[in-house]
């Protein structure tokens, strides 16, 4: 080969390297810092709130490893129902599915914020009842309001939360990717889920912030940006270019619903899942967001199931054994096994005749969660749903949006 021709090819194979770098998907994580961070489900029951008497709440953990303050914007949200669980998790009727595609349009938000100083790691319960009893030793350095109560006079037992780093002059978002966080949910009495005294943790998912500037001198997410303003006030998106791409479908292991090993434990195993939206409208006079997850379920032969849908709006929460079969032993048949929650766009989502055009606030959507798994009332554990990007969801459709809108009005909001 003459030097002219190894030159090209050398130029070649570089170009090729750099484009699959450079093509690599920013996707947001619950193993590293970040400049977002979305909680996907917190809980806070109140006896006289459930006919089990069951009492809970949250404990959320935030720390800034920066060497500087910042002030983080947080919003905790709910939304009312879903459509094809909406009748106590049995096959609901379609008067029950109308009301509750006409419910997951219907979001409560509360707003709040605070300053996290150099190094520092602070803590807060999501209800009332976390700096009782036994852990009424703990300190909580932020006084967050509760979250059972929205402003619009709603009540709601379990929800999210999400908080980003903001500019202590204008209330912009800045680019800190120095922030993590964690939820420990403590079950104080027993429900259907929970015996008492039984806790679970997940890491809250974090997402990097982006800076670009005519000469990059470093990374994009390096912390040099610390800081920095992002481009556009009152607007995250999370496309992997402002902020790292949100997931474009989701994938957990469980043990089937119903298995027989919790026969000797006197309970039921449960799977429940509980999703935020990440293209969310959180300002007064916000519109909704619907999308369809799709579930695929996989038992440990490789045999593959599908038909199991669900619509969400910006906030969802699923038990997936009661809902669908396919999440049962009596199905799957054997001791383990996983699915993939893909989010599309579904005319099953409509308010109206599932007949007519889709409507307009039915989009694909991006999504991140987490499960909690039970194993006959005993014992319990939750983990993060694994994230896939654009490119590994193995599905048609295209990549759902991620963007959060809010506003600085400096007040709490009520119903959207």
């Amino acid at each position: 080969m003459n030097k002219k021709i190894l030159v090209a090819a050398i130029a070649v194979a570089s170009a090729a390297v750099s484009t699959s770098v450079f093509a690599a998907t920013n996707l947001g994580s619950a193993t590293q810092k970040g400049s977002l961070l979305i909680f996907p489900r917190v809980e806070a029951l109140e006896s006289t709130w459930n006919r089990h008497g069951a009492t809970s709440d949250t404990l959320i953990q935030i720390t800034n490893d920066s060497s500087t303050p910042v002030n983080l914007k947080c919003y905790w949200g709910t939304t009312e129902g879903n459509p094809y669980n909406y009748n106590g998790g049995n096959a609901a009727p379609n008067l029950y599915a109308a009301k509750a595609r006409t419910a997951i349009r219907n979001n409560h938000y509360m707003d709040f914020g605070f300053t996290l100083t150099k190094n520092q790691p602070v803590s807060f319960w999501a209800g009332s009842l976390g700096n009782t009893g036994f852990f009424n030793f703990l300190t909580t350095n932020v006084s967050a309001p509760q979250f059972n109560f929205f402003q619009d006079g709603t009540s709601s037992n379990a929800g999210e939360l999400k908080c980003w780093a903001v500019n202590s002059k204008s209330n912009a978002e800045v680019h800190h990717n120095h922030l993590i966080g964690k939820a420990t949910i403590v079950s104080f009495a027993n429900n259907e889920n929970a015996a008492r005294g039984q806790a679970h943790e997940y890491n809250a998912s974090a997402f990097q912030a982006h800076f670009y500037e005519k000469a990059q001198r470093w990374d994009s997410n390096s912390i040099n940006y610390t800081g920095r303003p992002l481009p556009t006030p009152f607007k995250l998106d999370l496309d992997g270019k402002e902020y790292d791409q949100c997931a474009s479908a989701l994938v957990g292991q469980f043990i089937p619903t119903y298995h027989p090993v919790a026969g000797a434990l006197a309970g039921i195993n449960r799977t429940q899942i509980s999703v935020a939206n990440c293209h969310e409208d959180l300002r007064q006079d916000a519109d909704s967001h619907i999308t369809k997850l799709t579930y695929k379920v996989w038992n440990a032969n490789e045999v593959s199931y599908t038909g199991a849908h669900e619509c969400m709006g910006a906030w969802y929460e699923s038990d997936l054994g009661s809902a669908f079969p396919h999440f049962q032993y009596k199905t799957l048949k054997t001791d383990t096994a996983y699915f993939r929650a893909t989010p599309t766009a579904s005319r099953l989502c409509n308010q109206g005749s599932q007949k007519a055009a889709m409507e307009g606030d039915i989009g694909v959507d991006s999504v991140v969660g987490v499960q909690v798994n039970d194993v006959g009332g005993a014992y319990q554990s939750s983990s993060n749903l694994v994230n896939l990007g654009s490119g590994t969801t193995y599905t048609t459709e295209p990549v759902g949006k991620g963007q959060i809108l809010w506003d600085d009005s400096g007040a709490d909001y009520g119903k959207k």
